[in-house]
């Protein structure tokens, strides 16, 4: 009878370093068993003795855990794409815990039962649909009596929290690793935050595989580790990294290399470079050690030859391999005999042979993740139409950059301009409520608008999004005929439409809440933010804006939500220099931003364009003052507000349907366009009151930056230059710059002062009279607020 093995948690708890086997896929792809692309395991039947064969390496070289080659043998990612296969999902299952089961017990090695993210996830299946593919693995595993259980490689700790409550169910101890780097799962959750969430669902093995190299991956588990720690919570670790070298990846890993999958070699790691991972892995106080893809056997033989003193063992692979290189004393060269030392490798500097190849790439990262239409997977072949659609789509990734790339190299980006304000002078939009509804109501005349704007110089279309919350939508008496997503969903088609039509990024926007105002909760605030995020994400917008906030907290909030989806995150409240309503500083409020998860922080709104740029240089002295990093963005009034408070332009008597003597000319946007750049605002806009021509003459003055002039400005003389063709000399004579840049115009208003006194009733979230209501304003309440109007 043969002996006992020690379970993993034996091992683990007793402090052993366990040994994890490398990348099957990659290995056996290499080797002619697996077909790069679906990348399924189906060798496991018509192979198994390649299967058998690889097992049986990794064991040699001190892989003390055989791991089931069941990577993506779920039903529904065997049937992907055309994917026939005259073998069921059960049978490669029970075939692959069958070999491992037989090189294992040749030596003292355990048998972990493996499931991995299914494409009904990306689907948006269901999580009784999703887990119900776990369990038909699930039903193999236990039949077959494997030792353990992982959840590997999930780019969603969503989904890996359904694998691993369906796994639990079996009894048996849990490992769950995701695929994930140091900013965390694909919608932006935390490594830390991640690792709770495993744990809680009943993981007592959490850490990461694949998608990044050793250090970073080790980087990231010690981040999953203090997350735990912080949480009260205990647990072991794992990791099982690339065997490459990835430095210049971004969230969604090697994938996005345009060296994957058939031009890595350069990256390899040597087995030098694996000695550096085992022993920083063990520092950190990861016990299960081992690789994912790329990994062969000699990577897996170097962990155990760096850690043996720690297991008190060599491999015995180690009988061909001298340590540290010393069996090269033997060689007939002098010159190689003299690389037998520890030193020489760990000092050599590879190089790659390649005198005409860069050190490092571009990823493609397209910035699709669950729910993006070209991530919905289906059992028929892709056509030759999507074939078609997805070059297209890597066309134009590869033409257009997203917003921190053009950010990050210095571009100009030019924002459009108030949607409210225009359309409610237009007749779109009904002043007071200020919700776009408009979007399914007259889409033409978003449409044109947004058209005005691009045509303007442009090259951001924000979704007419402002106000769309079911809170807003449904506030006081504010009924109407289309949901929050049909209008949300609405806004997202017209301005990718008009974006599509010129270099444009499409931003999908939302606002402060009527719910957080009425002091609900931050658990139902961030609820109504999800509902609109949830249109934004499926719709594919380029980034996101947190804007119109006048309480850091609830911005904040709103950034952690829109963090989730991994998309770029900007945020700006509607303050001036003094800061929030609340008395935060800019400063601090611009801290506060970046450290919820924002990349772009500013100011929109409120106050007119030199007040805002003011307040946007206090928030980028305290941002680098606390040692943090952001880009920068303004989008103010075009209305001049020297006269106001903290609360902006909404406490002027003459808001809203008086403000037209304060409205700024396109002179005044010169001004503002160039003090917001010398400031170091890259992300220049406009808010309520700025119309095309507005943002015309910020887009002019700052042509020679941006190389080029806008469309728009084919009917525009530049500084008036087109008046040399009028028929008055008077007129003629103002065609230059000097005569526009030193002009005070007049209101042409002898009896009305050019200052106002602002009604400040001096109240804040939380007051009776801003709590917000289904129903519509009651006549007793209008009667309560007209007569507070008066003693204010």
């Amino acid at each position: 009878m043969a002996p006992v093995k020690k379970g993993i948690l034996e091992r683990l708890n007793a402090g052993e370093v366990v040994i994890g086997d490398g990348g099957f896929v990659f290995a056996l792809e290499k080797r002619g068993y697996v077909k790069a692309g679906p990348w399924t395991p189906e060798a496991a039947v018509t192979h198994p003795e390649a299967v058998r064969q690889l097992h049986r390496e990794f064991l040699r070289a001190g892989a003390n855990v055989m791991q089931t080659f069941t990577f993506y043998a779920s039903d529904d990612k065997l049937e992907n794409r055309g994917q026939s296969l005259a073998i069921s999902g059960a049978r490669i299952n029970e075939a692959a815990c069958d070999l491992a089961r037989e090189v294992a017990n040749e030596g003292n090695a355990l048998v972990a039962g493996g499931v991995c993210q299914t494409p009904s996830y990306l689907s948006c299946k269901s999580e009784t649909e999703v887990k119900a593919i776990f369990k038909k693995q699930l039903e193999v595993f236990v039949k077959k009596n494997v030792d353990f259980l992982i959840a590997e490689y999930f780019e969603h700790v969503e989904e890996a929290e359904w694998a691993v409550q369906v796994l639990k169910t079996s009894g048996k101890p849990v490992a769950a690793s995701m695929c994930i780097g140091p900013k965390g799962d694909l919608h932006g959750i935390p490594p830390g935050e991640c690792a709770v969430r495993l744990v809680k669902a009943g993981a007592q093995i959490v850490g990461i595989n694949c998608h990044f190299d050793p250090l970073t991956c080790v980087e990231t588990v010690r981040l999953m580790k203090e997350g735990v720690e912080k949480a009260g919570l205990k647990a072991h670790y794992m990791v099982q990294p690339l065997a490459f070298h990835t430095p210049d990846v971004e969230r969604q890993g090697f994938i996005d290399l345009p060296e994957f999958p058939f031009a890595l070699e350069p990256r390899i790691l040597t087995r030098w470079d694996m000695h550096k991972y085992a022993r920083e892995a063990y520092k950190v106080g990861i016990r299960f050690i081992g690789g994912c893809c790329g990994f062969e056997p000699y990577h897996i033989r170097a962990l155990a030859e760096e850690l043996a003193p720690e297991r008190g063992i060599l491999p015995p692979g180690s009988e061909k391999h001298g340590m540290w290189g010393s069996a090269l004393e033997m060689h007939t060269k002098p010159w190689v005999r003299a690389r037998s030392t520890r030193e020489y490798w760990e000092n050599l500097m590879p190089t790659s042979g390649r005198p005409k190849c860069a050190s490092m790439s571009t990823p493609e990262g397209w910035g699709v993740t669950k729910g993006d239409a070209e991530l919905m997977q289906h059992k028929e072949a892709t056509t030759a139409q999507e074939i078609k659609q997805v070059l297209e789509l890597q066309k134009k990734a590869k033409s257009s950059h997203g917003i921190l790339e053009r950010l990050d190299a210095g571009e100009v980006v030019i924002g459009d301009g108030g949607f409210v304000i225009a359309l409610e002078k237009r007749g779109y939009v009904k002043a007071g409520p200020w919700t776009p509804e408009a979007t399914k109501e007259h889409p033409e005349a978003v449409r044109q608008l947004h058209r005005e704007f691009l045509r303007a110089g442009s090259n951001v279309m924000q979704t007419f999004t402002f106000y769309a919350s079911d809170d807003k939508l449904e506030n006081r008496g504010n009924k109407q005929k289309y949901t929050g997503a049909e209008i949300n969903e609405a806004a997202c088609d017209l301005a990718r439409e008009v974006a599509n039509e010129g270099d444009a990024l499409v931003a999908g926007g939302v606002s402060q809440t009527p719910s957080y105002l009425s002091c609900k909760s931050e658990a139902e605030v961030k609820a109504i933010f999800r509902k609109q995020l949830d249109v934004f994400t499926r719709k594919n917008v380029d980034f996101l804006i947190a804007e119109y906030f006048e309480h850091v907290e609830e911005a904040v909030w709103a950034v952690e939500v829109l963090k989730e989806t991994g998309k770029p995150v900007a945020a700006t409240l509607c303050m001036g220099p003094e800061g929030d309503l609340n008395g935060v500083s800019a400063g601090d409020c611009a801290v506060k931003l970046v450290k919820a998860g924002a990349q772009i922080v500013g100011v929109n709104c409120h106050f007119d364009p030199i007040t805002s740029v003011k307040a946007v240089k206090l928030m980028k002295e305290g941002v680098e003052k606390a040692g943090l990093k952001a880009h920068y963005m303004v989008q103010p009034l075009a209305l001049h507000t020297p006269d106001c408070n903290r609360q902006g332009f909404i406490d002027l008597k003459e808001f809203p349907f008086a403000l037209e003597p304060r409205t700024l000319t396109r002179w005044d946007m010169h001004q503002y366009a160039r003090e917001a750049y010398n400031a170091g605002i890259l992300y220049i806009g406009g808010c309520c009151g700025f119309e095309p021509y507005h943002i015309r003459a910020v887009a002019e003055e700052l042509a020679p930056e941006r190389g080029f002039l806008p469309a728009a400005s084919e009917k525009h003389g530049l500084w008036g230059s087109g008046l040399e063709m009028h028929t008055k000399p008077w007129v003629r004579a103002r065609a230059r710059r000097e005569y526009w840049e030193n002009l005070k115009p007049a209101s042409g208003r002898p009896f009305c002062p050019s200052m106002s006194a602002p009604d400040c009733w001096g109240i804040a979230r939380g007051h009776a009279d801003l709590m917000q209501q289904k129903e519509a304003t009651s006549k007793d309440q209008l009667k309560q607020l007209f007569e507070k109007s008066v003693t204010q």
